[in-house]
């Protein structure tokens, strides 16, 4: 498997990281960027004449992750040559099907099953349930086949978002990519940082990803409570303050991160699922545990490759963490890059929603406020 990268900037154009003469014989191109530049039909025009024969993957960020740095206003473009694995994308518009659930369907249905060691997808992030997404790509899949990827950002919070597949990125896309064969190794890891506290509480009222009241209380009087005079705005101060669904093996709670609060019905809306009668916790965290989490992503991630390195590793974190990281968000990246090392070349971006496996030999499932990584290793 050969890599090579380059990027994008208002400020110096084209920049080449690595070069390997990949051209006409790449198969796969990552394009990750700002909400304008994934949609400038220009600039893809010109990603479209190098890799000429390539499926170009197309996903706006809430920050650009590349060679171990965060930027923003950026294009990000990593092309990929495999030897001896094979490849297949698909893309589902909304509009043509009737839920989020059926769009996973959708592509679990009609993507080639047949040696499929992979599948990564990259959604649309603010107009999906992602947990009916991944409900849905599951309904066709055997459970050995690791499910990885993100849900699209953008850099002002919760924003329309934009996805392609050899196209600009455009509103309402899912696109899902299958590796196929045995020579392909996968590593994946997703590590939070995060911590509960406080009494354990019930989902007592709730509408798919829209949470109304925790034991009959009201979700903003709960979140009040906690919060009330700690802060100016108090919708949102709930959004480093995510909740933690208790999971049936009970070891690491997933994370559901907030997205809006609707006055008119008393609804804040999740990024995932909030089941009735599931138990939450409120999270909290602070700089130090995210920036370890993230190394611990990383260490988790190489695993499966024994003593030698991973040929590319995408790494995926959640927009929440920004919003607590702030300045400190490149120490993030940096926690991945000293247990990679500066030799394996990294891509990704920030996100409104990370796919990944809950842990080793479980199924995948929708995260928030996590690190999210997934490596490969051509083995030929």
């Amino acid at each position: 498997m050969h890599v090579e990268q380059r990027k994008w900037s208002n400020g110096s154009g084209w920049e080449i990281l690595s070069d390997h003469k990949l051209g006409a014989k790449a198969q796969l191109v990552f394009v990750f960027g700002s909400t304008d530049l994934v949609q400038d039909q220009k600039l893809f025009d010109e990603i479209r004449s190098i890799y000429s024969k390539a499926e170009i993957v197309v996903s706006s960020a809430s920050s650009e992750i590349m060679a171990g740095k965060v930027a923003q206003n950026t294009l990000n473009v990593t092309a990929l040559h495999f030897e001896k694995t094979k490849i297949k994308t698909l893309e589902i518009n909304l509009d043509d099907v009737k839920d989020s659930f059926d769009v996973g369907a959708h592509i679990s249905a009609h993507i080639d099953k047949d040696e499929l060691s992979n599948l990564m997808i990259f959604s649309n992030g603010n107009q999906i349930n992602g947990s009916h997404l991944l409900t849905g790509l599951q309904f066709n899949l055997s459970e050995a086949v690791p499910i990885t990827g993100g849900l699209a950002g953008a850099y002002t919070p919760f924003s329309s978002t934009y996805t392609g597949l050899n196209n600009i990125g455009t509103d309402g896309k899912v696109i899902g990519i299958g590796f196929y064969g045995e020579h392909l190794k996968i590593g994946h890891a997703s590590k939070a940082g995060w911590t509960p506290f406080g009494p354990e509480r019930f989902i007592t009222k709730s509408t798919n990803n829209i949470l109304f009241e925790l034991n009959d209380e009201p979700i903003l009087d709960f979140y009040k409570k906690y919060l009330e005079g700690l802060f100016d705005n108090i919708v949102e101060a709930i959004r480093i303050y995510p909740l933690g669904i208790k999971t049936e093996n009970g070891q690491e709670r997933l994370l559901r991160a907030f997205l809006d609060y609707d006055p008119k019905n008393g609804g804040a809306l999740f990024a995932g699922d909030m089941p009735e009668g599931a138990k939450v916790r409120m999270m909290r965290s602070n700089v130090n545990s995210l920036i370890d989490a993230a190394g611990e992503a990383a260490e988790s991630s190489l695993q499966p490759y024994e003593i030698e390195n991973p040929d590319l590793a995408i790494c995926i974190s959640c927009v929440g963490r920004q919003f607590v990281l702030q300045d400190w968000i490149n120490e993030e990246i940096d926690s991945v890059t000293d247990i990679f090392g500066s030799d394996i070349p990294m891509t990704g971006f920030y996100s409104y929603g990370e796919i990944a496996p809950q842990g080793p030999r479980q199924k995948s499932a929708l995260h928030n406020h996590t690190m999210t990584i997934t490596t490969f290793k051509e083995i030929v």
